[in-house]
């Protein structure tokens, strides 16, 4: 384990934001560096170099709690869990929804008032592309973000899972679904989309089936989230 590595994991767990703790034992690992320098340049062997100059700095405990009483700036995620956490990632799937739908009705409205049959295949791909991106991706793109945000900061915080509950069941209904009508009598069918997922049962729209769909996928993001989560725990225990 590289020097004062228990340092870090000390002063993350206290709440000191992590760029404050790595700059730290940075700079211990380099005060360490050159005391071990001096005290090969006057003639100990390399074991006894480190044990002298260790013994200058200090034990771990100790260092941490120096930092610690410094009172520095304590990071957003350790201040204000429920607000990073539980607050914020409906507001942020919203507002990711708000951008691409709104950006897709400006790209397409040139092709209104073409048929489905009629819209060009480079048009199909990007709205593919765009589909799976928004609709399977960026939910669990957004769910590793705050998993690497808690676990940087060693937080255990049931707002995480509050938050990631929240953003499995927007982010399995709400999304960028594609739709095509079929011509019936009366109606000359067309194209659309919308921010909720339908699904269809002999023609028509089944609530039931959507419903169970959404729930099934929230479930399976918020399943794969936990067993990340603690896989990701172990191994920086293990370290």
């Amino acid at each position: 384990m590289p020097p004062f590595e228990t340092v870090r994991e000390r002063l993350l767990r206290a709440g000191i934001a992590p760029r404050h703790a790595q700059r730290y034992v940075t700079e211990l690992r380099e005060h360490l560096a050159d005391l071990i320098e001096r005290e090969r340049a006057s003639g100990l062997n390399e074991t006894k170099a480190v044990e002298r100059a260790r013994s200058f700095v200090g034990n771990d405990a100790e260092l941490a709690q120096a930092m610690i009483d410094r009172a520095p700036a304590r990071s957003l995620v350790a201040r204000a869990p429920w607000a990073v956490f539980a607050l914020s990632p409906v507001p942020l799937w919203m507002a990711l929804i708000g951008v691409t739908d709104s950006s897709m009705i400006h790209v397409l409205s040139p092709l209104n008032s073409i048929a489905p049959s009629a819209m060009p295949e480079s048009y199909r791909a990007l709205i593919g592309i765009l589909g799976f991106l928004i609709n399977y991706l960026a939910g669990v793109l957004l769910t590793a973000g705050y998993l690497v945000l808690a676990l940087r900061q060693r937080l255990s915080t049931p707002w995480l899972w509050v938050g990631l509950v929240l953003l499995a069941l927007f982010s399995s209904m709400l999304g960028f679904h594609w739709h095509e009508y079929q011509a019936e009598a009366g109606h000359p069918g067309g194209w659309g989309f919308s921010v909720l997922a339908f699904f269809y049962l002999h023609g028509h729209r089944d609530l039931a089936v959507t419903l169970g769909v959404a729930a099934l996928h929230a479930a399976v993001l918020f399943v794969a989230a936990i067993v990340a989560y603690r896989v990701w725990r172990l191994r920086l225990v293990r370290t």
